[in-house]
């Protein structure tokens, strides 16, 4: 970004990480900020490209929220795929950076290209509306269909993002669409083995990062997780330290009080997964999904775990 940065701006930029802990809730401390100084003037980039629901409103918001912790400007990383998204970011005053070589910082200069990329949606990995979306139909029934809008709506997604999650799972071969009138409906073309076994070497680890904090009351949009879901769906003993998952962007995050295992009772702790989708959507009996769950041990080496998960989708 460095490089990019200054090619964009015709100088040399200095970045480094922020020097303090910030105030704000950690959804928004666990995104990658950096510090830039160029032409005698210090503001802060934070990465926001994975972030595509992302509405301009709360972009606002949020740069407020920064821009107070922070005390200097903020800009934000981001990819910008029209011209009514660039002038939409433009006419709420929000600076952004985007790696086609739009720039928008009007406490430094304005550089605005006319150059605009098809988002090409990549077939290697999931998107996380995608996996919502792949979920949603491998838990339905066989032959069994559901609109698009109502997907939508079910998965809290927008419009955009359910059409971006239905066109990869379609590049991936992984859907079947039947338009009726103005109505798509979509539907799973194979078995739910097979459909699993064709997309698991695409599906990502929903958990964006784990946290300790002290065990608490209100434990509100939170389900078992890790091993210690695993110990309920199967033979597997439970971890010493309970696991539960919770989004990302869930508000009572920021009432979580953080906590070093290494001084506190095991049992006054809690591991907290948090998530790139919403556990909820899929949570049955206190616990996230099956699915949703094997891919959380995607890297583990255990050999008892392995075979744990293995049991488990077997009973899928």
């Amino acid at each position: 970004m460095k490089n990019k940065l200054s090619e964009f701006l015709g100088c040399e930029v200095k970045l480094s990480k922020p020097m303090k802990k910030l105030a704000l809730p950690i959804f928004m401390t666990i995104r990658d900020i950096r510090m830039a100084e160029t032409y005698g003037v210090t503001f802060a980039i934070v990465d926001i490209v994975k972030e595509t629901e992302l509405s301009v409103a709360a972009m606002k918001k949020q740069k407020e929220r920064y821009e107070e912790a922070l005390q200097c400007p903020v800009v934000y990383k981001m990819n910008i795929d029209s011209v009514a998204m660039r002038n939409a970011l433009v006419k709420s005053g929000i600076p952004f950076i985007d790696s086609t070589g739009n720039v928008f910082l009007p406490f430094l200069g304005i550089v605005l290209l006319d150059v605009y990329r098809k988002k090409n949606i990549k077939t290697d990995k999931m998107m996380p509306a995608t996996q919502l979306a792949f979920l949603e139909l491998l838990y339905m029934g066989d032959e069994e269909t559901v609109s698009k809008s109502k997907l939508a709506q079910k998965l809290n997604l927008t419009k955009t993002s359910i059409t971006r999650a239905t066109t990869q799972l379609a590049e991936m071969g992984l859907l079947v669409q039947t338009k009726t009138g103005t109505e798509v409906s979509v539907e799973r073309n194979m078995s739910r083995r097979a459909y699993y076994e064709k997309a698991k070497e695409r599906l990502i680890n929903p958990i964006q990062k784990a946290i300790t904090i002290r065990r608490q009351e209100d434990l509100t949009g939170t389900y078992k997780a890790g091993e210690s879901a695993l110990s309920i769906l199967t033979s597997l003993n439970p971890p010493i330290i309970e696991e539960r998952a919770i989004y990302k962007g869930a508000k009572n995050i920021a009432r979580f009080v953080e906590a070093d295992a290494r001084y506190e009772d095991a049992e006054s702790c809690i591991s907290v997964q948090l998530w790139k989708y919403d556990p909820a959507l899929f949570a049955k009996e206190g616990h996230v999904d099956p699915v949703s769950l094997a891919c959380t041990f995607e890297d583990n080496e255990d050999e008892r775990i392995e075979m744990c998960v293995e049991n488990l989708l077997e009973g899928l």
